[in-house]
């Protein structure tokens, strides 16, 4: 099973989607992590091989994957036979899915589309399956110390301004003005739009460990810019795995996941989202009855279900392990 990613970005989806999936499959198959760039040193601890063509260094045989289409596929495909080639579709780039798959035909492969989400396999029009990006819940465990002030509410992501909403800044400054500390990891690009308001912080993307940085919160707001079609959005899911009350906008793979006043608040627009802050930050109870929930789901999904999932999808192997399938454990 090779896993093919550029690895070159530590605070990239597709880089930890690839990472995760190897955990996954490393204890069922032999998995193997592979990139024909210049990993990040973040990705340093794990096992990642070098495509090196000339050097004979490649996938051969197997299960090639490619998690993600936004990056090149080199020529050194036309070397190797596989049993099976698969492209994980998790970005909203039709035509760079379209050139990854003529490349690969043209070198003489079949290849399977895997989607990231319902969303994004209805964008698309497609008809393969549907596999979300796994997340590691051990890594992502609430903060045992809970009460802080003031009231702590913020996001993470890449610290491009399509990650954030167009009313984002409008969002932050009536939550700072009402007294709340705001932390936005990768929010550098709104330093403009946000300059000389009290109570916020911006920090560049990666700057804290990101299990770390959610455990200084006490809510996450997610939303993302109308020009920015958010396939999954795997950073939901890991403020859900910490135990925090999630409030997300509608848009996104993400949603799928949510069930709105159950595990987290959906909310349509920025007044909206303003009103479920602050009565969150009124009701401490409230709070923790939505994150207990968020965290038992986010436990259920990537600790039960893609597990299961992934093996059958990707290797035709039933999961056969004493700790997956039990989210009691993994709570405790």
């Amino acid at each position: 099973m090779h896993l093919v990613n550029p690895l070159w970005d530590a605070s990239g989806g597709s880089d930890w989607r690839t990472i995760d999936t190897w955990r996954l499959l490393r204890r069922h198959a032999d998995a193997r992590l592979w990139s024909e760039y210049s990993s990040a040193p973040a990705f340093a601890q794990y096992p990642v091989e070098s495509i090196r063509p000339l050097r004979w260094s490649f996938p051969r045989g197997g299960t090639l994957v490619f998690v993600g289409t936004y990056f090149r596929i080199g020529h050194w495909t036309r070397l190797s036979s596989f049993d099976r080639v698969v492209i994980i579709y998790n970005t909203d780039q039709a035509d760079r899915l379209a050139k990854n798959i003529a490349r690969l035909s043209r070198a003489g492969h079949r290849v399977d589309i895997v989607y990231t989400s319902r969303a994004l396999k209805q964008r698309h029009r497609g008809a393969g399956p549907v596999l979300e990006s796994p997340i590691d819940v051990e890594r992502f465990r609430p903060s045992r110390a809970r009460a802080r002030q003031p009231f702590t509410v913020g996001r993470l992501s890449r610290d491009i301004r399509s990650k954030h909403h167009e009313e984002d800044p409008r969002l932050w400054r009536m939550l700072a003005r009402a007294g709340c500390r705001v932390r936005l990891m990768g929010g550098t690009c709104l330093a403009q739009e946000l300059a000389g308001i009290p109570n916020i912080e911006l920090l560049p993307a990666g700057s804290e460990d990101p299990a770390m940085f959610l455990r200084s919160l006490d809510c996450f707001v997610y939303r993302t810019s109308a020009r920015w079609f958010e396939a999954y959005g795997r950073v939901v899911i890991e403020a859900m795995a910490s135990g925090l009350p999630v409030v997300a906008g509608q848009h996104g793979g993400y949603a799928d996941h949510l069930r709105d006043g159950a595990n987290a608040y959906v909310v349509r627009d920025t007044d909206e989202a303003i009103a479920r802050v602050l009565a969150l930050a009124a009701t401490p109870d409230e709070r923790a009855r939505l994150g207990e929930a968020a965290r038992r789901d986010a436990i259920e999904l990537n600790a039960i279900e893609l597990p299961r999932r992934t093996l059958a999808l990707l290797t035709d192997t039933p999961l056969v392990d004493d700790r997956e399938g039990d989210v009691e454990a993994v709570i405790a």
